[in-house]
């Protein structure tokens, strides 16, 4: 949907929303939060990484499922200046092999009028925030660790967007703000604020790089043997000549 939208870095996510209403997605939208459904994505999920840790395997399949979320609405809402409605036409997502959504479809175009791109609102309570809940009632974990998972995509889309000068810069910066205070306008909940942290002079990620932030909260992937930690976890910050710690 809108491919004109996505360039650079962010070209992957140009086949992510799919407008087709010839096509019958593998599952409606609605079944990620699925207990049933979800039990098999974690499973296939889990299957495919080597992985047993519920919650090591819930947050880390959670990353992939926000990122192509998060991504192509950042990217459509901030280029057209019109929200995503995910509730506006009937919609599915297809599958891949380790249980991830490879693409979502949607019967009509799900965007609102121009002027909407600010809001995110449906991205948070329609899209996100079903799936965050059906995690923690079945995997665990708090929900904060899973809004923070999504604020990375969040934060990263809009970082690329900025980088290439490419976007409404109202809107633009009308999301960035999201990223500054602990409720939307609207007064809903907002996972996406102040999902880092500052750190002092000297330090470094855990690739040994330097690094001004990192993440305000650690995903536990690690909670598996699967996954080590990610390069910008709290819990691999060094200073000076420390060793790197990150595996991915």
């Amino acid at each position: 949907m809108h491919g004109e939208c996505f360039h650079d870095q962010l070209a992957f996510a140009a086949g992510l929303f799919v407008v087709d209403d010839r096509v019958t997605p593998t599952h409606g939208r609605a079944a990620l939060a699925d207990p049933a459904v979800l039990g098999d994505l974690l499973a296939a999920h889990g299957a495919a990484n080597d992985a047993q840790e519920r919650r090591a395997i819930a947050s880390q399949w959670s990353k992939w499922v926000f990122a192509r979320l998060i991504i192509p609405s950042v990217v459509l809402q901030c280029s057209l200046n019109r929200r995503i409605d995910f509730t506006a036409h009937p919609a599915g997502f297809d599958i891949d092999t380790d249980g991830t959504p490879t693409r979502f479809v949607f019967a009509a175009p799900p965007l609102g009028a121009p002027g909407t791109g600010h809001d995110f609102s449906s991205l948070i309570d329609d899209a996100l925030a079903p799936v965050i809940a059906a995690l923690c009632r079945g995997p665990g974990l708090s929900p904060r660790v899973y809004g923070s998972n999504a604020a990375m995509y969040y934060c990263w889309a809009l970082e690329q967007l900025t980088a290439q000068e490419r976007g409404v810069d109202t809107t633009r910066a009308a999301a960035l703000a999201l990223t500054e205070t602990p409720h939307r306008p609207d007064g809903g909940s907002n996972p996406f604020h102040a999902p880092f942290k500052a750190l002092a002079p000297g330090a470094r990620d855990g690739q040994g790089m330097p690094a001004t932030e990192c993440r305000r909260l650690c995903c536990v992937r690690d909670l598996d043997a699967a996954w080590g930690l990610c390069s910008n976890c709290p819990r691999v910050i060094a200073y000076d000549s420390a060793p790197a710690t990150a595996t991915g």
